[in-house]
């Protein structure tokens, strides 16, 4: 770590503002690193932001070392004072790889690791940087640049590990922030953004790109599924008797909204980011139910959780603009439910929202985690059943189960044997090549019937009578000389129903380069 200290007390930097040099990677729609550049910009510190290529779907790889020399140049032109890097955890070799590339160009610069992989595993973070930020990362960031700044000690900070030499100071995390609205809008000025892909660098926002915004309301979650981060911040923030679930006000929110509608020119829809939306109570829905249509009016989608998808209250948002709703089934089994996901079932509010949701023609899609080592074959019969049973028309994401490091299913599996230790995330990158779903990933017979059955199961085209009667079949289906066939049929459907997804967005002004660019592959088209 560089010695900030000076005999004459005075930092012969300090006729200048103190620059940091904010990166990510495969992430040009991160809200994170935005909040943390104007918190700092709020307090005099001078931020530029790199986005170190944008996330593919399904189709990740080692940044070149052009696109790494780039960055290495915006950096020696800044002359930063602060490099910092956040990243979740698949990307921790591309991490890894471009942190000491840095190291080796500019021995004397401080670096911070901040994100949920650096919150969920700060020991094995700290011996590749100078600092880790575990946790929210406004007030510790401006804790660390002050002290640099102003040359005072850097080891006490609270959210942040510090290393000196072979020593590690680590310090345990400041209280949630609870007024949300003290936090700045995200920054979002061309002037200091640098998006580098495909060997060139470009000075813009590249989030202008893109015809949907995403915005949080919110921060935590009132669940706390297995698989899910947020089991990683509960233990982090040991939050018991403390309030995890927070919620902006409604004048912040239509503030940040109005300022993306006069700076960002293709906005033509609002997706509310958070884990779980709306769970605000009466006043706050009241609020936002009558001045959104005035002040912002622009269609929005949402994701709730099962138990709020309660029609009078989808109607009410309807009437302010709601026209798409996400939520999680998971699994259709009770039992999957309960006893690997930690979640309650959530599937009788599930089919009694569809049911109602014949008249309110509400756009809905639902979230099912496939490739479940610890699932059974009597788990994934019982969510093909369910899907079946669900009213048409609706559609999937589906997500491909990943062990990601700090979470309550990671740690479970590793203290019972079940998980081998190299396939964690960071040490695996499965999440590279299979995050959302695609059908190109190779799969036991039994997993790619089921997927087959899932994926045709949201396809209203597909008679659900042929399905049943493919599931009654399974054990002929699901043999080695069958299986091609039934696959690759769903696959094709799987193209067809794409076709209408990509007409819908052109239809709505959401086709953009950028979202063709992330789903476009044939190869790997995304399962819906």
């Amino acid at each position: 770590m560089p010695d900030i200290n000076h005999d004459d007390g005075l930092d012969p930097r300090s006729t200048r503002p103190f620059t940091v040099v904010l990166m990510t990677i495969y992430s040009v729609e991160n809200a994170g690193i935005r909040y943390i550049s104007a918190a700092l910009q709020r307090e005099g510190f001078d931020t530029h932001i790199i986005f170190l290529r944008d996330w593919v779907h399904n189709s990740l790889d080692m940044p070149s070392d052009r696109e790494i020399e780039l960055a290495l140049g915006i950096i020696a032109d800044k002359d930063a004072d602060l490099v910092g890097l956040g990243f979740m955890s698949s990307l921790l070799p591309m991490a890894q790889h471009v942190t000491a590339r840095i190291q080796a160009r500019f021995p004397d610069k401080p670096i911070v690791w901040g994100g949920i992989h650096p919150t969920s595993d700060p020991a094995g973070s700290i011996p590749f940087c100078d600092y880790v930020c575990v946790g929210e990362g406004e007030l510790a960031v401006i804790d660390l640049c002050t002290a640099l700044r102003d040359g005072t000690d850097t080891t006490k900070i609270p959210n942040v590990w510090a290393r000196v030499g072979d020593d590690v100071h680590e310090n345990p995390p400041r209280p949630l922030i609870q007024d949300l609205d003290w936090l700045p809008y995200p920054d979002t000025r061309d002037e200091n953004k640098y998006y580098i892909e495909k060997g060139k660098v470009r000075i813009e926002e590249p989030w202008k790109r893109a015809a949907e915004y995403r915005i949080y309301f919110s921060r935590g979650c009132p669940y706390n599924c297995s698989y899910c981060y947020v089991s990683i911040l509960r233990d982090v923030y040991d939050e018991k008797g403390k309030k995890f679930y927070r919620a902006r006000s409604v004048e912040h929110i239509l503030g940040e909204l109005e300022m993306v509608q006069r700076t960002f020119p293709k906005i033509a829809r609002v997706k509310i980011d958070d884990d779980t939306s709306f769970a605000f109570g009466k006043a706050w829905m009241e609020e936002f139910l009558e001045k959104y249509p005035k002040r912002v009016g622009k269609p929005f989608e949402c994701l709730l959780i099962p138990p709020m998808m309660r029609p009078d209250m989808l109607k009410k948002l309807m009437g302010a603009g709601l026209v798409r709703v996400q939520t999680g089934i998971e699994s259709g089994s009770a039992a999957e439910s309960k006893e690997l996901h930690n979640r309650s079932p959530g599937n009788d509010a599930i089919m009694k929202f569809a049911k109602a949701n014949r008249k309110m023609k509400l756009n809905v899609v639902y979230d099912v985690i496939i490739d479940n080592p610890h699932a059974t074959e009597a788990m994934k019969l019982e969510t093909a059943k369910f899907l079946l049973d669900l009213p048409r028309p609706y559609d999937i994401y589906f997500y491909s189960l990943n062990y990601f490091p700090g979470t309550a299913l990671t740690r479970q599996a590793l203290a019972d044997g079940s998980l081998d230790p190299d396939m964690v995330e960071g040490k695996n990158t499965k999440a590279w090549h299979q995050f959302r779903v695609s059908m190109d990933w190779p799969r036991s017979d039994e997993d790619r019937f089921y997927l087959a059955i899932f994926s045709m199961a949201s396809k209203s085209f597909v008679p659900k009578r042929f399905l049943r009667k493919l599931l009654d079949n399974r054990e002929h289906w699901k043999k080695p000389e069958n299986i091609d066939r039934l696959f690759y049929l769903a696959w094709a459907t799987n193209y067809l129903k794409m076709g209408y997804v990509g007409w819908r967005y052109f239809k709505n002004g959401e086709l953009t380069w950028m979202k063709l660019r992330q789903y476009g592959s044939l190869r790997k088209m995304i399962s819906q």
